[in-house]
């Protein structure tokens, strides 16, 4: 075990180190590209660097490779296919977020194509077709075939999906989807020293790594967005996390705010009032929101809020359910 608190250590480190290395550069040659965004949530519309997540997914997959060197070590050689899928999945879908920066594909195939990312994880499942619910453990394996073919063809590619699209979909402020994501792998990562995950804390030593040392460039006011290359990776690393450690009913819990910001965005597209992608600033500075389907509006129709404001109180709440999500997995 002292073997792995090394590695773990190494590999935190080693990510927090490339991504402060290269985010710098790589926001300076983005804006000579004219690779950058506007910045709604600002009186002056500043342009921001799009896609940093394509600097964050390298340093966390490089900080996750770091473990490849020790396999030998009788403390990480059993997790030699975890790594391996965990890349593999989150790679995919992270570029499956890049091709839609680059291209702005519609939003219905940008809700299913990350399932294709969740063959790697459909694979590494085999010979364990289980999956931990709030309501207890639901085994596939008893409805036969047919309950085999939905649990590698449905269920695990739906993880990987709902949780990047979920990530993605809550995004819009200065270090929202960042902070939020890095509440949650905190959380799990206190889940899975609690629990002896080994498996989970290698996934997500790096990932906690890379998202701290990204937040501090994208926190407000922000020098980089994320991207859905960056989203989308963050999302399918947590879900990696969820079926590799068998930590599902935790991260359920945990998710629960992407849950209902998801389920109100999906609710406003059907009645033809999903939340605009920009708005006019309030003359004091709060953020507008015209609808009620999302998160975040329906947080500014109870009180209006500034941005920093706003995206402090979603991290409170992400961070409840995150204690939640720790205490519901005991039960």
């Amino acid at each position: 075990m002292l073997d792995l608190i090394w590695v773990l250590l190494l590999s935190f480190f080693i990510a927090i180190t490339i991504c402060v290395l290269l985010l710098p550069p790589y926001i300076k040659k983005a804006q000579a590209v004219d690779m950058v965004g506007i910045d709604v949530h600002k009186f002056d519309k500043p342009q921001i660097v799009e896609s940093g997540g394509i600097i964050l997914m390298l340093a966390y997959l490089l900080g996750l490779f770091i473990f490849i060197p020790f396999l030998d070590e009788p403390s990480t050689n059993v997790y030699t296919e975890e790594i391996i899928g965990t890349a593999a999945t989150v790679l995919f879908c992270a570029f499956i977020g890049l091709i839609d920066d680059v291209f702005d594909i519609r939003w219905r195939t940008k809700a299913l194509t990350p399932m294709l990312g969740g063959v790697p994880l459909a694979v590494l499942s085999l010979g364990r077709p289980t999956i931990s619910t709030p309501f207890g453990i639901l085994d596939f394996a008893l409805f036969s075939t047919l309950g085999l073919l939905f649990f590698y063809a449905i269920v695990v590619p739906f993880v990987v999906t709902a949780c990047a699209n979920a990530v993605n979909m809550l995004a819009g402020l200065n270090g929202l989807e960042t902070g939020s994501t890095l509440i949650i792998a905190l959380a799990l990562t206190l889940l899975a020293l609690r629990e002896g995950k080994n498996e989970g804390l290698i996934i997500l030593a790096p990932f906690l790594g890379a998202l701290i040392a990204f937040l501090y460039y994208n926190r407000y006011p922000s020098r980089v967005f994320p991207g859905d290359v960056g989203t989308f990776g963050m999302g399918t690393a947590i879900a990696c996390v969820a079926m590799l450690a068998h930590l599902e009913r935790a991260v359920f819990v945990m998710f629960l705010p992407h849950t209902i910001n998801a389920l109100l965005f999906f609710v406003g597209k059907l009645k033809g009032s999903p939340p605009p992608k920009e708005a006019p600033m309030n003359p004091d500075g709060t953020i507008p929101c015209t609808t009620r389907w999302s998160l975040r509006c329906l947080i500014l129709q109870i009180h209006p809020m500034k941005e920093t404001t706003l995206t402090y109180v979603i991290w409170l709440i992400v961070a409840l359910f995150a204690v939640l999500g720790m205490l519901v997995y005991g039960l």
